[in-house]
């Protein structure tokens, strides 16, 4: 969820709160469920009535807002693309399910990262030439991740989610559209699809970097670029570097 969204549930709930305890704290208005005259006791219950649809009303309405207030040339880095995921999540259901795996495709990487970093630390300085190798290509790796997750969100962000629902409910009918308008949605989910499915590939070649990083005590800076993990890495680099 992003910070701006918990700042409004935050600010909605916190109204609702002060308001009751206006209402009821015998240092205010002294309002009552039980006691006093019908006229109070009406306006008591009115009172919890309203507090319960403003607080369920409130709350749905700003969890379901279907903007999404962050685009593409805001993210700066993966924590930011998961902010910009939580808040498409709520935008349709089309690219639902990519985007979960998406914020958790960030959060898997952030771990094998580390898990990595600390195997190498283990075996190698900071300042050796073998560390800084394996470091300059976990870099390269975010790098490709995060322009992955970049070029999803601006994707998403393009697709026109309320047209797209109503003809898949019917409410347009496909007759009456072009066909190649059609092809565009249709790219737009492909494209999403696809570099999801690269992201994952990636993730799969770290879990065997972190196997074979594992077996060796000593690895020359000129065996990196041998290991099969490594030589996999690249290839999958150089054709995600197409998903731009």
């Amino acid at each position: 969820m992003s910070n701006k969204k918990k700042i409004k549930l935050l600010l909605l709930n916190g109204a609702i709160v002060a308001i009751n305890i206006v209402l009821f704290s015998n240092v205010f208005l002294g309002l009552s469920l039980f006691k006093g005259t019908a006229l109070t006791l009406l306006a008591g219950w009115g009172a919890i009535v309203s507090s319960l649809v403003a607080f369920f009303g409130g709350n749905m309405k700003i969890l379901k807002n279907e903007e999404i207030h962050l685009l593409a040339k805001d993210v700066e880095s993966l924590d930011d693309c998961i902010s910009v995921f939580e808040e498409a999540i709520y935008n349709g259901d089309v690219f639902d399910e990519n985007i979960k795996k998406n914020i958790e495709q960030i959060k898997r990487f952030k771990r094998k990262y580390n898990t990595i970093n600390d195997i190498l630390l283990q075996k190698f300085s900071a300042e050796e030439m073998t560390y800084q190798k394996f470091s300059d290509v976990l870099k390269e790796v975010e790098k490709v991740i995060y322009i992955n997750m970049r070029s999803i969100i601006n994707k998403i962000s393009a697709f026109d989610m309320e047209e797209y629902e109503n003809i898949l409910k019917n409410k347009i009918d496909k007759k009456m559209l072009p066909k190649e308008k059609l092809d565009i949605y249709e790219g737009y989910i492909n494209f999403v699809n696809e570099a999801t499915n690269t992201n994952e590939e990636i993730l799969l070649k770290l879990d065997k970097m972190i196997l074979e990083i594992s077996k060796y005590n000593s690895i020359d800076g000129g065996d990196i670029k041998n290991m099969p993990a490594i030589v996999e890495m690249d290839e999958l680099i150089k054709n995600a570097k197409l998903y731009k």
